[in-house]
């Protein structure tokens, strides 16, 4: 179970910044510029969906870091 908080959790931040990043990068998304001079910003993959998939990985390891706090006792008890 915590393999798949750690590992899960990381690997969709990993996938929803690098990978997609990467993605746009290689598939040359066009940044046109506008008549008036604004950068027309057209993504291969909504940003939406990457800033979901970044979401979800955040809130996996959170929710992995909550139930690792509650169903362990910390080791030290001397403080």
């Amino acid at each position: 179970m915590e393999r798949v908080g750690l590992y899960g959790g990381g690997a969709l931040i990993l996938i929803g910044t690098v990978g997609m990043g990467l993605l746009e990068i290689i598939a040359g998304a066009p940044h046109p510029v506008s008549g008036e001079g604004q950068v027309v910003h057209e993504t291969l993959i909504s940003l939406s969906v990457r800033s979901y998939t970044i979401l979800l990985g955040l809130l996996l390891l959170a929710a992995y870091g909550v139930t690792n706090l509650v169903t362990k006792p910390p080791e030290d008890t001397s403080i």
